[in-house]
């Protein structure tokens, strides 16, 4: 082949290829599509969005408010809008998306639910503060729901899903949430929880031991069980036999810590004898996990006055992802989970229950079954037990199916100046629990701990329970524990902080101080030999 025909053919391949991009551009500017390649694909439209688009009613209409100056200096209103279009498509007409600039009608916006938010921008060289927005508005029927501030996609799915669902149906999920321990509020010690389900659209409604479950409750959480008698526990067990989902946040070892650190096993405690007869049991006995968190104490020092010591406290067990059940979707992107104080779970579910262990200990677990030895100045007595009883240990579990009446075929309990309870069921209903074996995990004790992901788990917790897996999935996905805390033995962590140390400070410092030598000295070298090779060559002359 001559060199004319082999141009002529390179000539026709870059001719072909060059169409056949503009093919493709003109394909994905009518077909758009995006490749996810996260783990959990946590970009890509789920089955319960084209569910909800396939089923809606009537049209749902979506505006989403941003402001250009905010469109502008930052890639997420670009990135809502493409998420939003994308949604739009999968309702074949039945959702209409509109994008809106707020800004000459902010009044109004602001009336839909939309919360304006300060940025810091550089026009002309002057700095100033504007005011911008990102928010979105669904509307159907009448009826408007907002996503008050929105910058980014992680969660918008999920976002809006719910509340076109709370459009649909007219009605926000109900949320009851019992506080189960005598020395607990609702006011001061579950802010976190009611927040994180409140923002997960939820409604929440606080109720007392022994007061009865609303009507139309979609999921009771039942935080704490040391103030549970058999009166309460009769209202919780035949709010489940009728169908209802609950989540346990529960103590097999009671743990006084407004004074003074002390602990003691819970005995004949009604709610955990009602939990045995459902299929799961907890121990009287504290966990502790090599995988733990670092705690800062109060303690008096020598001169007087208080110091704070920060101590390894085993009793604060750090859950990591490969000690969950990857393919749940309540763990399966699990961001993190901190529990303090836990107690170990057993599972003997009954016939036709089906039980699923979701989180367990490291294999560096121990237990303390008496003597319990808690306060920082009891640290030498933490590992007693831990030859006898080392191993992995189960911390939360869920139970679905007819689980048996706990109370059925005893006598009603009674309770002085309380209203009579009425009859179990004749037969129970499926229902679905969700047991995680440490009542403080759900208060406010995590905000001490930079533990929120403690409070997002209860909201994945309550929407897996009253949606089933999809949505749990949706609301768990993308989630992360951004915490530097992924080394449990001392020693190592001590290892790889002295070699963060030589590395950031001493080898890169060290190895660019060395380059700069050493080139400075190839650089003389060459302008030596340059100049003696010069000099050679007039000589020659």
């Amino acid at each position: 082949m001559d060199a004319k025909t082999g141009k002529r053919r390179d000539t026709v391949l870059l001719s072909l290829v060059l169409v056949a991009l503009a093919f493709a551009v003109l394909v994905a500017e009518r077909f758009p599509f995006r490749l996810d390649l996260t783990r959990d694909r946590a970009y890509s439209l789920s089955k319960v969005s084209k569910d909800l688009a396939t089923n809606l009613p009537d049209r749902l209409r979506i505006t989403y408010y941003r402001s250009p100056a905010l469109a502008a200096r930052h890639p997420g209103p670009g990135a809502i809008e493409d998420f939003l279009r994308e949604f739009e498509a999968l309702g074949r007409g039945r959702i209409s998306v509109t994008f809106d600039n707020p800004d000459a009608k902010a009044g109004a916006v602001e009336a839909l639910g939309i919360r304006p938010q300060s940025m810091q921008v550089v026009e002309k060289n002057e700095r100033r503060v504007a005011v911008v927005y990102s928010g979105i508005v669904l509307e159907y029927r009448g009826r408007t729901e907002s996503l008050p501030f929105v910058l980014g996609t992680e969660a918008l799915e999920y976002d809006l899903v719910k509340a076109a669902r709370r459009l649909v149906q007219d009605r926000k999920p109900l949320a009851a949430l019992l506080v189960g321990d005598t020395d607990k509020s609702f006011e001061n010690d579950y802010r976190s929880v009611k927040e994180a389900l409140e923002a997960s659209g939820w409604s929440v409604s606080p109720l007392v031991p022994g007061q009865e479950i609303p009507p139309g409750t979609d999921v009771l959480l039942v935080l704490g069980n040391s103030g549970i008698d058999d009166y309460a526990a009769y209202r919780i067990d035949a709010y489940l036999a009728s169908g209802g989902n609950a989540l346990f946040a529960v103590r097999g070892v009671d743990v006084e810590a407004r004074e003074t650190l002390s602990a003691h096993p819970l005995s004949n405690d009604a709610m955990l004898k009602a939990l045995a007869s459902y299929g799961v049991s907890l121990r009287p006995a504290l966990l502790l996990d090599a995988a733990s968190l670092t705690v800062p104490f109060q303690e008096m020092a020598q001169g007087g006055g208080l110091a704070v010591r920060y101590v390894r406290y085993p009793h604060w067990v750090v859950v990591r992802p490969e000690n969950t059940d990857r393919a749940h979707p309540l763990t399966r992107s699990l961001a993190g989970l901190d529990l303090f104080w836990p107690s170990p779970l057993e599972l003997a579910a009954p016939g036709g229950v089906k039980a699923t262990p979701l989180i367990r200990t490291s294999a560096n677990a121990w237990l303390q079954t008496k003597d319990f030895a808690i306060a920082p100045e009891e640290s030498a007595d933490y590992a007693k037990e831990r030859d006898a009883t080392a191993g992995r240990y189960l911390l939360a579990a869920t139970l679905e199916g007819r689980l048996p009446m706990a109370y059925a075929g005893k006598p009603l309990p009674s309770r002085e100046g309380a209203a009579p309870l009425p009859p179990l069921p004749a037969e129970a209903q499926a229902s679905r629990i969700l047991i995680v074996s440490s009542a403080d995990f759900a208060n406010d004790l995590m905000t001490m701990t930079d533990s929120l992901f403690n409070a997002a788990f209860v909201a994945n917790g309550a929407e897996w329970l009253a949606s089933g897996d999809e949505l749990a999935a949706l609301r768990a996905r993308g989630g992360r524990d951004t915490r530097l805390a992924r080394i449990d033995d001392p020693a190592r962590r001590d290892l790889a902080v002295f070699s963060a140390y030589l590395v950031n400070l001493v080898l890169v410092p060290g190895g660019l101080a060395l380059f700069g030598i050493l080139r400075a000295r190839n650089r003389r070298r060459a302008g030596k030999e340059n100049a003696h090779e010069h000099s050679q060559g007039g000589s020659d002359r």
